[in-house]
Protein backbone atom coordinates (compact mmCIF):
# COMPACT_ATOMS: atom_id res chain seq x y z
CA UNK A 1 0.00 0.00 0.00
CA UNK A 2 1.41 3.41 -0.97
CA UNK A 3 2.14 5.98 1.74
CA UNK A 4 -0.36 8.53 0.39
CA UNK A 5 -3.08 5.87 0.63
CA UNK A 6 -2.11 5.15 4.24
CA UNK A 7 -2.13 8.86 5.12
CA UNK A 8 -5.51 9.28 3.46
CA UNK A 9 -6.88 6.38 5.48
CA UNK A 10 -5.59 7.97 8.70
CA UNK A 11 -7.41 11.18 7.76
CA UNK A 12 -10.64 9.22 7.22
CA UNK A 13 -10.15 7.54 10.59
CA UNK A 14 -9.64 10.89 12.34
CA UNK A 15 -12.80 12.25 10.73
CA UNK A 16 -14.87 9.25 11.80
CA UNK A 17 -13.44 9.11 15.31
CA UNK A 18 -14.36 12.76 15.89
CA UNK A 19 -18.06 12.21 15.19
CA UNK A 20 -18.14 8.82 16.98
CA UNK A 21 -16.81 10.20 20.28
CA UNK A 22 -19.65 10.98 22.70
CA UNK A 23 -21.04 12.75 24.55
CA UNK A 24 -19.50 15.87 22.99
CA UNK A 25 -21.26 18.92 24.45
CA UNK A 26 -23.34 20.65 21.78
CA UNK A 27 -21.79 18.67 18.93
CA UNK A 28 -23.10 15.99 16.60
CA UNK A 29 -22.15 12.52 17.78
CA UNK A 30 -23.55 9.00 17.80
CA UNK A 31 -25.90 9.94 20.66
CA UNK A 32 -27.61 12.78 18.82
CA UNK A 33 -27.40 16.04 16.84
CA UNK A 34 -26.27 18.20 19.74
CA UNK A 35 -27.19 21.85 19.23
CA UNK A 36 -27.84 21.32 15.52
CA UNK A 37 -31.21 20.97 13.85
CA UNK A 38 -30.05 20.42 10.28
CA UNK A 39 -27.59 17.53 10.70
CA UNK A 40 -27.05 14.31 12.62
CA UNK A 41 -24.67 11.36 12.93
CA UNK A 42 -25.70 9.95 9.55
CA UNK A 43 -25.13 13.33 7.88
CA UNK A 44 -21.54 13.25 9.09
CA UNK A 45 -21.06 9.67 7.91
CA UNK A 46 -22.32 10.63 4.46
CA UNK A 47 -19.94 13.58 4.36
CA UNK A 48 -16.98 11.54 5.60
CA UNK A 49 -17.68 8.90 2.96
CA UNK A 50 -17.83 11.49 0.19
CA UNK A 51 -14.57 13.11 1.29
CA UNK A 52 -12.64 9.87 1.82
CA UNK A 53 -11.11 9.53 -1.69
CA UNK A 54 -9.72 13.08 -1.67
CA UNK A 55 -7.50 13.11 1.41
CA UNK A 56 -4.76 11.03 -0.17
CA UNK A 57 -4.58 13.52 -3.05
CA UNK A 58 -3.61 16.26 -0.62
CA UNK A 59 -0.89 14.05 0.88
CA UNK A 60 0.40 13.26 -2.59
CA UNK A 61 1.08 16.96 -3.28
CA UNK A 62 3.57 16.97 -0.43
CA UNK A 63 5.03 13.60 -1.34
CA UNK A 64 5.78 14.71 -4.89
CA UNK A 65 7.71 17.74 -3.69
CA UNK A 66 5.36 20.65 -4.39
CA UNK A 67 7.04 23.65 -2.68
CA UNK A 68 5.11 25.51 0.02
CA UNK A 69 4.73 28.68 -2.07
CA UNK A 70 2.79 26.72 -4.69
CA UNK A 71 0.94 24.31 -2.43
CA UNK A 72 -2.02 26.37 -1.22
CA UNK A 73 -3.46 27.03 -4.67
CA UNK A 74 -3.18 23.34 -5.57
CA UNK A 75 -4.67 22.17 -2.28
CA UNK A 76 -7.53 24.62 -2.61
CA UNK A 77 -8.43 23.36 -6.06
CA UNK A 78 -8.96 19.92 -4.60
CA UNK A 79 -10.59 21.53 -1.56
CA UNK A 80 -13.21 23.20 -3.76
CA UNK A 81 -14.06 19.81 -5.22
CA UNK A 82 -14.26 18.41 -1.69
CA UNK A 83 -16.68 21.18 -0.71
CA UNK A 84 -18.82 20.29 -3.71
CA UNK A 85 -19.07 16.57 -2.94
CA UNK A 86 -19.67 17.31 0.75
CA UNK A 87 -22.63 19.53 -0.07
CA UNK A 88 -23.95 16.98 -2.56
CA UNK A 89 -23.73 14.17 -0.02
CA UNK A 90 -25.38 16.19 2.76
CA UNK A 91 -28.03 18.01 0.68
CA UNK A 92 -26.34 21.35 1.23
CA UNK A 93 -25.26 21.00 4.87
CA UNK A 94 -21.79 22.22 5.91
CA UNK A 95 -20.35 19.42 8.02
CA UNK A 96 -16.60 19.58 7.34
CA UNK A 97 -15.68 22.80 5.50
CA UNK A 98 -13.24 23.98 8.18
CA UNK A 99 -11.74 20.53 8.52
CA UNK A 100 -11.20 20.27 4.77
CA UNK A 101 -8.93 23.32 5.01
CA UNK A 102 -7.05 22.24 8.13
CA UNK A 103 -6.61 18.55 7.40
CA UNK A 104 -5.66 19.18 3.76
CA UNK A 105 -2.78 21.30 5.01
CA UNK A 106 -1.66 18.65 7.49
CA UNK A 107 -1.82 15.95 4.83
CA UNK A 108 0.36 18.12 2.62
CA UNK A 109 2.64 18.62 5.63
CA UNK A 110 3.04 14.88 6.19
CA UNK A 111 3.90 14.35 2.55
CA UNK A 112 6.30 17.28 2.54
CA UNK A 113 8.10 16.00 5.64
CA UNK A 114 8.50 12.55 4.12
CA UNK A 115 9.77 14.11 0.88
CA UNK A 116 12.39 16.03 2.87
CA UNK A 117 13.30 13.01 4.99
CA UNK A 118 12.24 14.73 8.21
CA UNK A 119 9.95 12.04 9.64
CA UNK A 120 6.37 12.56 10.75
CA UNK A 121 6.73 14.19 14.16
CA UNK A 122 3.73 16.46 14.85
CA UNK A 123 5.80 19.64 15.16
CA UNK A 124 7.58 19.03 11.86
CA UNK A 125 4.33 18.22 10.05
CA UNK A 126 2.58 21.29 11.48
CA UNK A 127 5.49 23.54 10.48
CA UNK A 128 5.42 22.18 6.93
CA UNK A 129 1.68 22.80 6.78
CA UNK A 130 2.14 26.34 8.11
CA UNK A 131 4.69 27.12 5.41
CA UNK A 132 2.00 26.55 2.79
CA UNK A 133 -0.21 29.29 4.28
CA UNK A 134 2.49 31.83 5.18
CA UNK A 135 0.97 35.31 4.90
CA UNK A 136 -2.54 33.91 4.44
CA UNK A 137 -4.10 35.89 7.30
CA UNK A 138 -2.70 39.19 6.08
CA UNK A 139 -3.72 38.54 2.47
CA UNK A 140 -7.19 37.23 3.17
CA UNK A 141 -8.18 38.90 6.44
CA UNK A 142 -5.88 41.85 7.01
CA UNK A 143 -6.70 43.25 3.58
CA UNK A 144 -10.35 43.57 4.64
CA UNK A 145 -9.39 46.46 6.90
CA UNK A 146 -8.57 48.62 3.89
CA UNK A 147 -11.05 47.30 1.32
CA UNK A 148 -14.20 45.24 1.76
CA UNK A 149 -15.21 42.75 -0.95
CA UNK A 150 -18.26 43.37 -3.13
CA UNK A 151 -19.83 40.13 -1.86
CA UNK A 152 -21.28 39.72 1.64
CA UNK A 153 -18.71 39.01 4.35
CA UNK A 154 -18.37 35.46 5.61
CA UNK A 155 -18.89 34.79 9.30
CA UNK A 156 -15.13 34.37 9.77
CA UNK A 157 -14.36 37.65 8.01
CA UNK A 158 -16.90 39.53 10.09
CA UNK A 159 -15.54 38.08 13.32
CA UNK A 160 -12.00 39.04 12.31
CA UNK A 161 -13.01 42.64 11.60
CA UNK A 162 -14.94 42.93 14.86
CA UNK A 163 -12.61 41.06 17.22
CA UNK A 164 -9.33 40.30 15.43
CA UNK A 165 -9.89 36.54 15.69
CA UNK A 166 -8.24 34.68 12.82
CA UNK A 167 -9.82 31.26 13.49
CA UNK A 168 -8.58 28.21 11.62
CA UNK A 169 -6.51 30.34 9.21
CA UNK A 170 -4.53 31.75 12.10
CA UNK A 171 -4.21 28.37 13.76
CA UNK A 172 -2.77 26.91 10.57
CA UNK A 173 -0.43 29.82 9.83
CA UNK A 174 0.95 29.70 13.38
CA UNK A 175 1.73 26.00 12.97
CA UNK A 176 -1.30 24.54 14.80
CA UNK A 177 -0.11 25.55 18.30
CA UNK A 178 -3.42 24.69 19.96
CA UNK A 179 -3.23 21.15 18.61
CA UNK A 180 0.45 20.72 19.50
CA UNK A 181 0.17 22.20 22.99
CA UNK A 182 -3.40 21.47 24.10
CA UNK A 183 -4.57 18.58 21.92
CA UNK A 184 -1.84 15.97 21.60
CA UNK A 185 -0.30 16.28 25.12
CA UNK A 186 -3.63 15.84 27.01
CA UNK A 187 -4.61 13.01 24.67
CA UNK A 188 -1.36 11.14 25.32
CA UNK A 189 -1.42 11.91 29.03
CA UNK A 190 -4.88 10.34 29.28
CA UNK A 191 -3.71 7.29 27.35
CA UNK A 192 -0.75 6.95 29.70
CA UNK A 193 -3.15 7.01 32.66
CA UNK A 194 -5.01 4.02 31.23
CA UNK A 195 -7.94 5.81 29.60
CA UNK A 196 -9.36 4.41 26.40
CA UNK A 197 -8.69 6.13 23.09
CA UNK A 198 -12.31 7.30 23.20
CA UNK A 199 -12.12 8.94 26.62
CA UNK A 200 -8.64 10.29 25.93
CA UNK A 201 -9.98 12.03 22.83
CA UNK A 202 -12.91 13.43 24.81
CA UNK A 203 -10.48 14.83 27.38
CA UNK A 204 -8.38 16.33 24.58
CA UNK A 205 -11.52 17.95 23.15
CA UNK A 206 -12.24 19.73 26.42
CA UNK A 207 -8.68 21.09 26.47
CA UNK A 208 -9.03 22.27 22.88
CA UNK A 209 -12.32 23.95 23.80
CA UNK A 210 -10.53 25.87 26.54
CA UNK A 211 -7.58 27.06 24.48
CA UNK A 212 -8.76 27.34 20.86
CA UNK A 213 -10.14 30.35 19.00
CA UNK A 214 -13.58 28.96 18.19
CA UNK A 215 -15.34 31.19 15.69
CA UNK A 216 -18.35 28.85 15.81
CA UNK A 217 -18.98 29.86 19.42
CA UNK A 218 -18.43 33.55 18.68
CA UNK A 219 -20.76 33.44 15.66
CA UNK A 220 -23.56 31.73 17.56
CA UNK A 221 -23.27 33.20 21.05
CA UNK A 222 -21.12 36.31 20.78
CA UNK A 223 -17.61 37.30 21.78
CA UNK A 224 -18.44 38.15 25.40
CA UNK A 225 -20.00 34.74 25.99
CA UNK A 226 -16.99 32.96 24.47
CA UNK A 227 -14.49 34.87 26.64
CA UNK A 228 -16.37 34.39 29.92
CA UNK A 229 -19.37 32.08 30.39
CA UNK A 230 -18.18 29.51 27.86
CA UNK A 231 -14.76 29.15 29.48
CA UNK A 232 -16.37 28.64 32.90
CA UNK A 233 -18.47 25.83 31.45
CA UNK A 234 -15.40 24.23 29.92
CA UNK A 235 -13.57 24.39 33.26
CA UNK A 236 -16.42 22.35 34.73
CA UNK A 237 -15.81 19.71 32.05
CA UNK A 238 -12.08 19.68 32.76
CA UNK A 239 -12.73 19.16 36.47
CA UNK A 240 -13.49 15.50 35.70
CA UNK A 241 -10.36 13.36 35.72
CA UNK A 242 -9.61 10.62 33.24
CA UNK A 243 -10.21 7.72 33.06
CA UNK A 244 -13.85 8.82 33.33
CA UNK A 245 -16.10 6.97 35.74
CA UNK A 246 -19.88 6.61 35.48
CA UNK A 247 -20.49 9.74 37.53
CA UNK A 248 -18.21 11.87 35.37
CA UNK A 249 -19.82 10.65 32.16
CA UNK A 250 -23.24 11.44 33.63
CA UNK A 251 -22.14 15.01 34.38
CA UNK A 252 -20.70 15.37 30.87
CA UNK A 253 -24.04 14.19 29.43
CA UNK A 254 -25.85 16.86 31.45
CA UNK A 255 -23.45 19.47 30.08
CA UNK A 256 -24.15 18.13 26.59
CA UNK A 257 -27.87 18.70 27.20
CA UNK A 258 -27.18 22.26 28.39
CA UNK A 259 -25.00 23.06 25.39
CA UNK A 260 -27.55 21.55 23.01
CA UNK A 261 -30.54 23.40 24.45
CA UNK A 262 -28.63 26.69 24.39
CA UNK A 263 -27.21 26.17 20.88
CA UNK A 264 -23.57 26.17 22.02
CA UNK A 265 -21.56 24.35 19.36
CA UNK A 266 -17.74 24.20 19.68
CA UNK A 267 -17.27 23.14 16.07
CA UNK A 268 -13.83 24.70 15.83
CA UNK A 269 -12.60 22.53 18.69
CA UNK A 270 -14.09 19.47 17.00
CA UNK A 271 -12.01 20.18 13.88
CA UNK A 272 -8.89 20.53 16.00
CA UNK A 273 -9.67 17.20 17.65
CA UNK A 274 -9.62 15.53 14.23
CA UNK A 275 -6.27 17.22 13.57
CA UNK A 276 -5.00 15.99 16.95
CA UNK A 277 -5.92 12.39 16.20
CA UNK A 278 -4.44 12.61 12.71
CA UNK A 279 -1.08 13.94 13.90
CA UNK A 280 -0.89 11.44 16.75
CA UNK A 281 -1.63 8.51 14.47
CA UNK A 282 0.88 9.65 11.84
CA UNK A 283 3.52 9.98 14.54
CA UNK A 284 2.92 6.42 15.71
CA UNK A 285 3.00 4.82 12.26
CA UNK A 286 5.14 1.72 11.98
CA UNK A 287 8.56 2.45 10.39
CA UNK A 288 7.75 -0.31 7.91
CA UNK A 289 4.72 1.64 6.71
CA UNK A 290 6.55 4.97 6.62
CA UNK A 291 9.31 3.46 4.49
CA UNK A 292 6.96 2.08 1.85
Amino acid sequence: MSLHTVLGAIAVSATLWEVFIAPKPGLVDRFGPGSHRDMDFVTFLLSASALAPFWQKQALEGLRGVPPAEALDILRRTGIEMDRVMFEATSGINTHKGLIFALSLLLYGTGRCFFLGEGLRPGKVAAAAAAAVKGCCERELGSLESELPARPLTSGERIYLEHGITGIRGEAERGFPTVLEHGIPPFRMALDKGATRHDSALYALFNLMKHGEDTNIVARKGYAFWKADYLRLVEDLLAHEVPYDTGSLGSIRKMDEFFSINRISPGGAADLLSCTLFLHDCDTLSPVVVNI
